[in-house]
């Protein structure tokens, strides 16, 4: 005779299996970060901080559909760093630059709203400093 809890221990392993098949069938554009959240659309106002040739932020994310903007904080001085969105690594479709500030600096940068996807950003020039930008739903 075999106990529930029995059937329960064999059935979890499928159960599981057929529950990671069900999610990988949904397109996602969420991005993990390092901290453990992920990164999805939160609003209209992003920011990203230039600090000590790099961003403070690995994903940026916003509302498909709608104009936003970026709070950019340029902390290295006498160094100019810049925000740009583009389709992919490769750079070859732009999507928005940002203008160079000079560091210290700061702006404000007005995007138009941005076809929902999974976008690429960097500064332009210092291309290592780059990361993923969200566009839409996750």
């Amino acid at each position: 005779m075999t106990s529930g809890r029995n059937v329960a221990a064999r059935l979890a392993p499928a159960v599981a299996a057929v529950c990671l098949v069900g999610l990988a069938g949904v397109p996602s554009f969420a991005v993990s970060q390092s901290d453990g959240g992920t990164c999805s659309p939160d609003g209209t106002s992003l920011s990203i901080v230039a600090f000590d040739g790099k961003f403070d932020k690995k994903c940026l994310a916003a509302p498909g559909g709608q104009a936003f903007s970026i709070d950019f904080k340029n902390l290295d001085r006498g160094l100019p760093h810049n925000l740009a969105i583009y389709r992919d690594q490769a750079a070859g479709k732009l999507l928005f630059k940002g203008d160079l500030i000079n560091g210290p600096g700061f702006t404000t940068y007005s995007v138009p709203a941005l076809p929902a996807g999974r976008w690429f950003f960097r500064c332009d020039p210092h291309p290592d400093m780059n990361g993923t930008f969200i566009v839409g739903k996750p």
